[in-house]
């Protein structure tokens, strides 16, 4: 009898202990999951205010970045007349000089010489690098509407470029990475050095990553968004891949068909 009864006392204690440990595990699992998932109160924190707007950046409160010109001083090079009018002449006597090239026989293997010179070509760059700056800073301000408000050219060349570069320590080509920049103008240039943005980071670190997925997943889960910013619906078919490195949302994807 008193062996009966040890075994029914021990059997309830390893069941107590069981559920115990199961809500132990459930508590750790959620409390997890609340801490690599960013909604938009942790959006919030470290913001001088909450808008997707330059002023709202944590970098837009460092002043001391803003005053340093960048190395090849892009920001003062201006598409004026007189640089198109150079343009035109340069690209015309590469042409010239290309055809004439290629007009002789040439032994096999040999390679081509620069048909340019190399002033040249810095400054065909130069206007280049310049054109991909202005069209970034346009469309930063069509897609979120005052987000330079009275923010110096200057100011933005900058900025842009120090979010080209986020892009090339991931791995990136800068000038072929918009939506790396676009992140930039979500969550900050040092969002790589934030805890709060770990599971961002570690998901745009991997390669073949589309990083405007993690885009269209802050939308979705900080700004309740419903559309992508190509104006595409956000469904589940669309955030397929956030589905395989980013925490799940409180608020389902709604289904592709739905």
């Amino acid at each position: 009898m008193y062996r009966l009864q040890l075994m029914i006392i021990m059997l309830l204690l390893t069941g107590c202990n069981a559920k115990e440990t199961h809500k132990t595990n459930e508590s750790t699992k959620k409390t997890t999951n609340q801490n690599r998932y960013v909604d938009f109160n942790r959006f919030k924190e470290g913001r001088p205010c909450v808008e997707v707007k330059f002023m709202c950046l944590p970098e837009s409160q460092d002043k001391s970045w803003q005053s340093v010109p960048t190395s090849d001083h892009i920001e003062d090079f201006e598409l004026t007349p007189e640089v198109e009018k150079k343009i035109k002449k340069i690209v015309k006597e590469w042409h010239k000089n290309y055809d004439a090239y290629h007009s002789k026989p040439h032994p096999k293997g040999e390679k081509e010489p620069l048909l340019i010179t190399s002033l040249d070509k810095d400054f065909f760059d130069k206007r280049k690098e310049r054109r991909f700056l202005e069209e970034m800073e346009k469309d930063l301000e069509k897609e979120f509407p005052g987000f330079w408000r009275d923010v110096p050219k200057k100011v933005r060349y900058r900025w842009i470029r120090r979010a080209m570069s986020k892009a090339k320590k991931f791995g990136y080509d800068p000038k072929q990475n918009q939506p790396m920049i676009e992140l930039c103008a979500r969550i900050g240039l040092d969002f790589d050095l934030d805890p709060k943005w770990k599971t961002i980071t570690n998901f745009v670190g991997k390669e073949e990553v589309n990083i405007a997925t993690a885009n269209d997943y802050i939308d979705w889960t900080v700004f309740e968004k419903t559309y992508a910013r190509t104006g595409t619906r956000i469904t589940d078919w669309l955030m397929r891949d956030a589905s395989r490195g980013l925490p799940a949302p409180k608020k389902p994807y709604p289904k592709l068909n739905d």
